[in-house]
Protein backbone atom coordinates (compact mmCIF):
# COMPACT_ATOMS: atom_id res chain seq x y z
CA UNK A 1 0.00 0.00 0.00
CA UNK A 2 1.50 3.08 -0.64
CA UNK A 3 1.44 6.02 1.76
CA UNK A 4 0.09 9.44 0.94
CA UNK A 5 3.13 11.57 0.31
CA UNK A 6 1.69 14.52 2.34
CA UNK A 7 1.17 12.40 5.02
CA UNK A 8 4.51 11.17 5.36
CA UNK A 9 5.79 15.19 5.23
CA UNK A 10 3.99 15.53 8.10
CA UNK A 11 5.15 12.50 9.85
CA UNK A 12 8.34 13.41 9.51
CA UNK A 13 7.78 17.40 10.30
CA UNK A 14 6.17 16.01 13.58
CA UNK A 15 9.39 13.58 13.97
CA UNK A 16 11.77 16.61 13.68
CA UNK A 17 9.70 18.54 15.70
CA UNK A 18 9.86 16.61 18.94
CA UNK A 19 13.88 15.80 18.72
CA UNK A 20 13.99 19.58 18.18
CA UNK A 21 12.50 19.70 21.67
CA UNK A 22 15.31 21.14 23.76
CA UNK A 23 16.58 18.64 27.06
CA UNK A 24 15.25 20.74 29.56
CA UNK A 25 11.38 20.28 27.92
CA UNK A 26 11.79 16.47 27.41
CA UNK A 27 13.29 16.28 31.66
CA UNK A 28 10.26 19.00 32.37
CA UNK A 29 7.51 16.68 30.64
CA UNK A 30 9.03 13.83 32.18
CA UNK A 31 8.99 15.10 35.80
CA UNK A 32 5.35 15.89 35.13
CA UNK A 33 4.36 12.63 34.04
CA UNK A 34 6.16 11.00 37.00
CA UNK A 35 4.46 13.00 39.26
CA UNK A 36 1.08 12.21 38.09
CA UNK A 37 1.58 8.84 38.13
CA UNK A 38 2.53 8.46 41.91
CA UNK A 39 -0.06 11.07 42.83
CA UNK A 40 -2.86 9.23 41.18
CA UNK A 41 -1.40 5.43 42.73
CA UNK A 42 -1.32 7.34 46.32
CA UNK A 43 -4.82 8.35 45.51
CA UNK A 44 -5.47 4.46 44.68
CA UNK A 45 -3.75 2.85 47.44
CA UNK A 46 -5.58 5.37 49.95
CA UNK A 47 -9.44 4.31 47.81
CA UNK A 48 -7.88 0.62 48.96
CA UNK A 49 -7.41 -0.68 45.36
CA UNK A 50 -5.40 -3.69 45.05
CA UNK A 51 -2.68 -3.39 42.08
CA UNK A 52 -3.20 -0.27 40.87
CA UNK A 53 -1.62 0.60 37.28
CA UNK A 54 -1.49 3.93 35.74
CA UNK A 55 -1.06 4.76 31.64
CA UNK A 56 -0.92 8.48 31.08
CA UNK A 57 -0.77 10.39 27.75
CA UNK A 58 2.36 12.30 27.00
CA UNK A 59 2.18 15.93 26.84
CA UNK A 60 1.85 17.99 23.80
CA UNK A 61 5.37 18.89 22.29
CA UNK A 62 5.88 22.64 23.20
CA UNK A 63 9.32 24.02 24.28
CA UNK A 64 9.53 24.75 28.17
CA UNK A 65 11.74 27.56 29.62
CA UNK A 66 14.80 26.06 31.66
CA UNK A 67 14.77 26.61 35.08
CA UNK A 68 18.03 25.08 36.20
CA UNK A 69 17.31 25.42 40.26
CA UNK A 70 14.71 22.68 39.32
CA UNK A 71 10.84 22.62 38.77
CA UNK A 72 7.95 22.34 41.80
CA UNK A 73 5.44 20.19 40.41
CA UNK A 74 1.71 19.88 41.98
CA UNK A 75 -1.25 18.18 41.38
CA UNK A 76 -3.63 20.80 40.43
CA UNK A 77 -6.88 18.53 39.77
CA UNK A 78 -7.84 14.97 38.94
CA UNK A 79 -11.64 14.45 39.67
CA UNK A 80 -11.54 13.53 36.35
CA UNK A 81 -8.96 10.76 34.92
CA UNK A 82 -9.62 12.46 31.46
CA UNK A 83 -8.48 15.92 32.68
CA UNK A 84 -5.53 15.83 34.76
CA UNK A 85 -3.91 19.33 35.35
CA UNK A 86 -0.79 20.13 37.40
CA UNK A 87 1.15 23.03 37.36
CA UNK A 88 5.21 23.09 37.45
CA UNK A 89 6.80 26.31 39.24
CA UNK A 90 10.47 27.34 39.23
CA UNK A 91 11.47 27.29 42.64
CA UNK A 92 14.11 30.27 41.89
CA UNK A 93 11.83 32.97 42.31
CA UNK A 94 14.27 35.11 40.72
CA UNK A 95 14.62 33.58 37.32
CA UNK A 96 11.10 35.44 36.48
CA UNK A 97 10.16 31.91 34.74
CA UNK A 98 6.38 31.66 34.52
CA UNK A 99 4.22 28.43 35.68
CA UNK A 100 4.19 26.33 33.45
CA UNK A 101 0.63 24.34 33.19
CA UNK A 102 -0.27 20.71 31.86
CA UNK A 103 -3.09 18.63 31.08
CA UNK A 104 -2.83 15.36 31.34
CA UNK A 105 -5.12 11.91 30.50
CA UNK A 106 -4.77 8.76 32.27
CA UNK A 107 -6.44 5.17 32.56
CA UNK A 108 -6.42 3.84 35.92
CA UNK A 109 -7.01 -0.03 36.14
CA UNK A 110 -7.02 -2.20 38.95
CA UNK A 111 -7.65 -5.58 40.84
CA UNK A 112 -12.29 -5.32 42.22
CA UNK A 113 -14.68 -6.83 42.84
CA UNK A 114 -17.40 -8.00 39.87
CA UNK A 115 -20.44 -9.45 40.24
CA UNK A 116 -20.46 -13.31 39.90
CA UNK A 117 -24.45 -13.55 40.49
CA UNK A 118 -27.45 -11.27 40.55
CA UNK A 119 -28.58 -9.84 43.81
CA UNK A 120 -31.05 -8.04 44.33
CA UNK A 121 -32.19 -4.72 45.65
CA UNK A 122 -32.10 -4.78 49.68
CA UNK A 123 -30.20 -8.48 49.54
CA UNK A 124 -26.79 -8.66 51.38
CA UNK A 125 -23.87 -8.78 49.53
CA UNK A 126 -20.85 -11.21 50.18
CA UNK A 127 -17.66 -12.99 49.70
CA UNK A 128 -19.92 -15.95 47.05
CA UNK A 129 -21.21 -13.17 45.32
CA UNK A 130 -18.41 -11.58 43.89
CA UNK A 131 -14.62 -12.15 42.64
CA UNK A 132 -10.96 -10.27 42.04
CA UNK A 133 -10.61 -9.27 38.65
CA UNK A 134 -8.62 -6.75 36.70
CA UNK A 135 -11.13 -4.16 35.28
CA UNK A 136 -10.52 -0.50 33.79
CA UNK A 137 -12.27 1.53 36.31
CA UNK A 138 -11.46 4.89 34.81
CA UNK A 139 -15.14 5.56 34.54
CA UNK A 140 -15.85 3.92 37.97
CA UNK A 141 -13.18 5.37 40.47
CA UNK A 142 -15.64 3.99 43.68
CA UNK A 143 -15.24 0.65 42.22
CA UNK A 144 -14.10 -1.87 45.31
CA UNK A 145 -11.23 -3.99 46.06
CA UNK A 146 -12.85 -5.13 49.43
CA UNK A 147 -15.89 -6.22 50.60
CA UNK A 148 -17.23 -4.99 53.86
CA UNK A 149 -19.75 -6.90 56.21
CA UNK A 150 -23.14 -5.82 56.84
CA UNK A 151 -23.56 -4.46 53.14
CA UNK A 152 -27.17 -5.11 50.89
CA UNK A 153 -27.40 -3.94 47.65
CA UNK A 154 -28.94 -0.41 47.09
CA UNK A 155 -30.26 -1.18 43.33
CA UNK A 156 -29.99 -4.85 41.67
CA UNK A 157 -26.84 -6.10 40.53
CA UNK A 158 -25.89 -8.33 37.42
CA UNK A 159 -23.11 -10.43 36.65
CA UNK A 160 -20.16 -9.11 35.34
CA UNK A 161 -21.00 -5.58 36.93
CA UNK A 162 -17.75 -3.99 38.50
CA UNK A 163 -19.00 -2.98 42.64
CA UNK A 164 -19.21 -0.07 43.51
CA UNK A 165 -19.43 1.83 46.74
CA UNK A 166 -22.57 3.82 45.92
CA UNK A 167 -24.37 0.62 44.82
CA UNK A 168 -24.12 -0.47 48.60
CA UNK A 169 -25.84 0.46 51.83
CA UNK A 170 -25.80 -0.99 55.40
CA UNK A 171 -28.18 -3.98 55.46
CA UNK A 172 -31.02 -4.09 57.52
CA UNK A 173 -30.48 -6.73 60.51
CA UNK A 174 -33.48 -5.46 62.58
CA UNK A 175 -37.08 -5.37 61.04
CA UNK A 176 -40.28 -3.59 62.35
CA UNK A 177 -41.91 -5.95 64.21
CA UNK A 178 -39.01 -8.34 65.87
CA UNK A 179 -38.34 -9.49 68.70
CA UNK A 180 -35.33 -8.24 70.07
CA UNK A 181 -33.29 -8.19 73.35
CA UNK A 182 -32.87 -5.36 75.31
CA UNK A 183 -29.53 -5.14 76.24
CA UNK A 184 -28.25 -2.37 79.55
CA UNK A 185 -24.62 -2.29 80.22
CA UNK A 186 -22.88 -0.05 82.39
CA UNK A 187 -20.38 -0.14 85.04
CA UNK A 188 -20.59 -3.96 85.16
CA UNK A 189 -24.05 -4.31 85.73
CA UNK A 190 -26.01 -5.59 82.91
CA UNK A 191 -29.39 -6.11 82.58
CA UNK A 192 -31.59 -7.57 79.73
CA UNK A 193 -34.92 -7.06 78.62
CA UNK A 194 -37.77 -8.14 75.69
CA UNK A 195 -38.48 -5.77 73.52
CA UNK A 196 -40.57 -5.35 70.02
CA UNK A 197 -38.77 -3.24 67.25
CA UNK A 198 -41.11 -0.57 66.15
CA UNK A 199 -38.47 0.36 63.18
CA UNK A 200 -36.14 -1.58 61.03
CA UNK A 201 -32.68 -0.46 61.17
CA UNK A 202 -29.02 -1.89 59.80
CA UNK A 203 -25.85 -2.13 62.49
CA UNK A 204 -25.24 0.93 64.93
CA UNK A 205 -29.14 3.04 63.78
CA UNK A 206 -31.32 4.02 66.25
CA UNK A 207 -34.77 2.77 66.09
CA UNK A 208 -37.94 2.99 68.39
CA UNK A 209 -38.09 -0.26 70.84
CA UNK A 210 -41.12 -1.03 72.75
CA UNK A 211 -40.17 -2.76 76.09
CA UNK A 212 -42.57 -5.39 76.55
CA UNK A 213 -42.16 -5.54 80.33
CA UNK A 214 -43.16 -2.23 81.09
CA UNK A 215 -44.60 -0.78 77.76
CA UNK A 216 -42.36 2.24 77.48
CA UNK A 217 -41.49 3.08 73.78
CA UNK A 218 -37.43 4.06 73.89
CA UNK A 219 -34.94 5.00 71.15
CA UNK A 220 -32.50 2.29 70.99
CA UNK A 221 -28.92 1.24 68.64
CA UNK A 222 -28.92 -1.83 67.05
CA UNK A 223 -25.94 -3.44 67.40
CA UNK A 224 -26.74 -7.18 65.90
CA UNK A 225 -29.41 -9.04 64.59
CA UNK A 226 -32.30 -9.35 67.61
CA UNK A 227 -30.31 -7.18 69.72
CA UNK A 228 -30.69 -3.39 70.89
CA UNK A 229 -29.11 -1.26 73.64
CA UNK A 230 -30.90 2.23 74.91
CA UNK A 231 -29.32 4.62 73.26
CA UNK A 232 -29.34 6.91 75.86
CA UNK A 233 -25.95 4.53 77.14
CA UNK A 234 -23.56 6.34 74.84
Amino acid sequence: MRVPLLFVGLLASMTGALAALPAATADLDSQVVETARRALLDQADQAGLLAAEVQLTQPSPRARPACPAGWDIALQDSRSLSRIRLVARCVDDSAKVPPQDYLLRATLSAEVLVMTQSVNTGQAVGEADVQLQRRDISQTLDALSTLDTGLAARTSLRPGQVLQKRLLVAAVIVRRGDAVRILASRDGVRVEGQGEALDSGARQAVIRVRNLNSGRIIQARVLETGLVEPAELR
